[in-house]
């Protein structure tokens, strides 16, 4: 049992195993797409901002725009031609000069914020460093601008800054893919995109994080939410650092994944319980099986060993009942005590001789080659016409009511035997029940009746039925309840009913004992 409980472990374990295999390679598939898109979008979203930066670069390299000089009628001409309501830049385009005074824009009332141009850090930085930067205009509501530097001799005399509406999704790949949340972070770890923020606070270690998916995607709580995130660096040339992250909802993603996978565990689960119950099952079946016809061998073998004693000890007793009864039929009372004791002496003689023929027949059982025709009602007579020399007869009275004219193929003496025994046992128990003071007036009724195309003889008594200890073992050979029985009777008349084609049954009464013994008829042409 250890090792089957084991194989129930085993193999109810295997479809878990599957499970939790299934969802890593999900989670790892959904990693690689999260990545790829992650990638792609930064490429789309690198090339479009070069060719924000390298327009703005192509204007301010021309030799005419000097924007300390303030706006003339050339440079207004020449912006207007390349910018005036121009796609590129959804919020506009503005020229700045190196104190942040705006000489023209388009739109003209465009928007710079509040704050002094010259105190924001992207806008030293381009006049410090003489290179183009992308960063928020004011702070961090947006919107996004691209400022390149203009020079001249080497120094810088103004600022061309181009500005993107973020939040009208200007920029192609950035809130495309499915992606529930795409982040541009600069270089410094600022948060670029989207604009306006998220309802979530922006810290540095929240940019670090972002920034370890680049190397490594993987799972991370945000705000609460379990995301799988991947990451991948914006190049735009002149401009270092930027990078885009992508997240998913891993919870809404994977449960969906979730589902399907336990229905499909649950399915196996079901398969491999009830394949594991059914051999389960049949092995106990096979088991018991297996245990009953060792058991059957065991008795099997007891049976033939004392069929064979019994044999032996009842040739003996018999040859010695023989000369006893013949010795008994020479003899005449002499006196009122011999009367007595003579006729005592002949029924226990009698008793033997029925209990040596019962040994003989369980030992060596009739063949069926002796059966012939025989009419029922004759084998019943002859049968109580035996029981009727026992004493015990003359204080139980038999009724009997036997119909004539069935006819059974049969062996008359194996069924008078069973006869015999049957109705012996029920004169016995009524003389029982009699001398115990269970019954006063003690009976046996023996009837024989026709059903359909069998005989049925019933014998019934009142004398209480068989004990109920005893009743589970009524047909095993030597079980008895009675002093004077030896347990053969029963089933040897069960024996001998079965070997003919019929039944005997026992149903307890009321106040008795009903035995049924079904024959089949012979068929009359």
């Amino acid at each position: 049992m250890a090792g089957l409980a084991l194989l129930g472990v085993v193999a109810l374990a295997s479809p878990l195993l599957a499970y939790r295999e299934d969802l890593q390679n999900a989670r790892e598939e959904m990693l690689g797409n999260l990545s790829s898109q992650a990638q792609v979008q930064a490429e789309a979203l690198g090339v479009h901002l070069g060719l924000l930066e390298a327009e703005l670069r192509r204007l301010a390299e021309h030799p005419q725009l000097i924007p300390e000089d303030g706006s003339s009628g050339p440079e207004v001409a020449m912006l207007d031609s390349a910018f005036h309501h121009s796609p590129l830049f959804s919020e506009g385009v503005a020229l700045l000069t190196p104190d942040g005074r705006c000489v023209w824009s388009d739109p003209a009332q465009i928007s710079l914020g509040d704050s002094p141009l010259d105190s924001r850090p992207w806008f030293r930085r381009v006049l410090a460093e003489g290179v183009s930067d992308i960063n928020l205009l004011e702070g961090t509501g947006g919107p996004l601008v691209v400022a390149v530097p203009i020079t001249h001799d080497g120094k810088v005399a103004g600022l061309l800054v181009g500005e993107l509406r973020a939040g009208a999704r200007p920029l192609p790949g950035v809130r495309s893919g499915g992606a529930d949340l795409s982040l541009l972070l600069d270089g410094e770890g600022q948060l670029l995109l989207p604009v306006p923020a998220p309802n979530f606070a922006w810290s540095a270690e929240r940019a670090s994080r972002l920034r370890a998916l680049a190397e490594a995607p993987g799972p991370l709580v945000w705000d609460g939410k379990r995301m799988l995130g991947a990451a991948a660096h914006v190049s735009v040339p002149g401009i270092n650092g930027m990078l885009l992250a992508v997240l998913e909802d891993e919870e809404r993603d994977i449960a969906r994944l979730q589902r399907r996978f336990l229905g499909q565990l649950l399915f196996h689960i079901a398969l491999l319980g009830s394949t594991l119950l059914l051999f389960t099952f049949l092995l106990r079946r096979s088991y018991l099986s297996l245990l009953a016809a060792e058991e059957r061998l065991r008795h099997q073998e007891t049976m033939a060993a004392l069929g064979a004693a019994s044999q032996l000890i009842a040739h003996e007793v018999k040859n010695a009942l023989n000369g006893i009864q013949a010795a008994l039929s020479l003899l005449r009372p002499a006196a009122t005590a011999g009367e007595v004791a003579l006729p005592a002496l002949r029924a226990q003689v009698q008793r033997l001789g029925h209990l040596a023929r019962s040994l003989l027949s369980f030992g060596a059982p009739r063949a069926a080659a002796l059966r012939r025709p025989c009419e029922l009602h004759l084998l019943v007579e002859e049968a109580l016409q035996s029981v009727r020399l026992v004493p015990e007869s003359e204080d139980v009275p038999v009724q009997v009511t036997l119909q004539e004219g069935l006819t059974a193929q049969a062996d008359p003496a194996l069924l008078v035997s069973a006869i015999d025994n049957l109705v012996r046992n029920a004169v016995e128990a009524g003389a029982v029940a009699r001398d115990t003071g269970l019954r006063p007036s003690p009976w046996v009724r023996v009837t024989l009746t026709r059903e359909a195309n069998e005989a049925i003889l019933r014998v019934e008594d009142n004398a209480g039925g068989v004990d109920t200890d005893l009743e589970p073992r009524l047909w095993e050979p030597f079980a008895t309840a009675r002093a004077k029985g030896v347990g053969l009777g029963l089933p040897m008349a069960r024996a001998a009913v079965e070997s003919h084609g019929g039944q005997l049954t026992y149903h307890r009464l009321p106040d008795g004992s009903l035995f049924t013994l079904r024959l089949p008829l012979e068929s009359t042409p």
